[in-house]
């Protein structure tokens, strides 16, 4: 135990806040910030261990199943957080962290890989067709996405009378949720069966040995999954009450798209940082657009689809026009970024200054 402890990287210092959080909030005890304070540090800590545990298991599958491994258990921290957010009817952020969970991981992460991986090694390299595969398939979401969106904010157009706009989003989000989890099912057809070829870099990871066993890794991801979901309702919970009683000075998009979303996807963006460091760029970027993929083509039609089941008030998929902008403009950009196969830490930094930009104008979002 002693060994994993010592392999966990520097954010395992806040895993004791997490069993804190947990006891203030559940017996009452401090304000309503202090625990949601406490709870986003404890998910912080815990996601360190996800992030740790799956990387672990990803050193025995390659790339391409590594990659989809660390995207899932990082969006399972992402995907626990929305469904208490849905129960809650905290749609605004709902939304919100789904467009900042896309923006985080095209600008973000993938800009942070970049530059840890640039600032020690000149140049690195990851497949080509990969990446264009990985693009288009968020390009085809977000056209998807476009649907409801424009429907809702411009249904004269369409010559639909106003009290027809709400049954007609609602059915067309079912819809369209319904069709991207099919999509997102023929994609890991694609890419990990009769294509798997095409996301395999011509320049292999260095190998590195698992430190841990394969037990310890599996327990541990599944203690840690628990706690996050324990954690995310605390987290939740003081959100939305600061939210709902005018306490919280942030608006409900910022802290969706840049808060929430970060905190969401920490485990992965810690193991993609780490991968580029040591030069195995080609898991970082599999890691970051598995990730992207997976909320775009199965986080987002989950929710919706459970919220037609659980809740009386469905979730749908319409964004507003600050939300598409930063959705197609990171999709855009990443393509530009991603097209010659390489990456250095210059790249990087365009792409985290595209994010920050993104995230200036949803501050002053009201």
């Amino acid at each position: 135990m002693t060994a994993i402890w010592r392999s966990l990287p520097f954010p395992k210092y806040l895993l004791p806040i997490a069993p804190l959080a947990l006891v203030l909030h559940f017996i009452q005890v401090g304000g309503v910030l202090s625990h949601f304070l406490l709870a986003a540090l404890g998910i912080l800590g815990l996601v360190v261990v996800i992030g740790a545990a799956t990387e672990e298991v990803a050193l025995r599958t390659g790339p391409v199943w590594g990659g989809l491994l660390n995207a899932t258990f990082g969006n399972v921290t992402e995907l626990i957080i929305a469904l208490i957010a849905l129960k809650h009817g905290s749609y605004a952020v709902l939304r919100a962290s789904l467009t900042g969970s896309i923006l985080g991981n095209l600008l973000l992460l993938l800009g942070l890989a970049m530059v840890a991986g640039g600032i020690k090694h000149k140049s690195q390299k990851f497949n080509r067709t990969g990446a264009a595969a990985s693009v288009q398939m968020l390009a085809l979401a977000l056209f998807a996405l476009v649907i409801p969106s424009v429907t809702l904010h411009f249904h004269g157009v369409m010559e639909l009378p106003p009290e027809a706009v709400g049954p007609v989003v609602e059915k067309l989000s079912l819809g369209i949720a319904i069709i991207l989890l099919i999509v997102y099912v023929l994609h890991l057809l694609f890419s990990l069966w009769t294509h798997s070829f095409t996301y395999r870099s011509d320049e292999a990871a260095l190998h590195e040995e698992p430190k841990w066993s394969l037990r310890a890794a599996v327990l541990l991801l599944v203690v840690a999954v628990v706690l996050v979901a324990l954690c995310a309702e605390a987290f939740v919970a003081s959100l939305d009450h600061m939210i709902k009683d005018g306490s919280m000075p942030l608006s409900e998009v910022f802290l969706g798209v840049v808060v929430v979303a970060v905190i969401g996807n920490a485990a992965e963006g810690s193991v993609a940082i780490v991968a580029a460091a040591k030069n195995k760029m080609e898991l970082a970027f599999q890691v970051a657009m598995s990730s992207a993929i997976q909320i775009a083509l199965l986080v987002a039609p989950i929710l919706v689809i459970a919220s037609f089941i659980f809740v009386a008030d469905p979730l749908t998929l319409a964004f507003s026009p600050l939300e598409l902008l930063a959705l197609w403009g990171a999709v855009l950009i990443a393509a530009f970024t991603l097209q010659d196969g390489e990456s250095n830490w210059f790249e990087g930094t365009m792409l985290l200054a595209v994010y920050a930009a993104f995230a200036l104008a949803f501050w002053f979002h009201p």
